[in-house]
């Protein structure tokens, strides 16, 4: 089931929010977004290897640092399905954790498409 599958729906970001977190400069927002994209899409073939390799304990660090970082920017979304990832990690749930993932790279995708200033 994905993270908003059967609840209410959640934003992909609360830009305000984002926008007020960094002095309310489009520049810095601008900046940050660009090195969360770029860790993110960094993450991401290392999250698929961790779950591969069944590597729960490395996997589920791995989803908090992008949970602390989509918090910092008030991508909602993201922050939601990472703290799935990181729950289905710490649970040794392969199945949940894969599917968290899958909704992991959607939610980056809905992100960066917002992202026109």
């Amino acid at each position: 089931m994905s993270v908003n599958q059967g609840k209410a729906e959640i934003p992909v970001w609360d830009k305000e929010e984002a926008l007020s977190r960094l002095m309310d400069s489009p520049a810095l927002l601008d900046e940050a977004c660009s090195i969360f994209v770029e860790e993110s899409e960094q993450q991401l073939p290392s999250m698929e290897k961790q779950l591969a390799n069944a590597d729960y304990a490395a996997l589920a660090r791995e989803a908090h640092k992008m949970k602390g970082s989509a918090g910092n920017l008030a991508a909602l979304e993201l922050h939601q399905q990472a703290l799935a990832l990181e729950q289905a990690a710490k649970q040794e749930a392969a199945d949940h954790a894969a599917e968290a993932l899958s909704d992991i790279k959607e939610g980056l995708a809905r992100f960066c498409a917002q992202l026109t200033y």
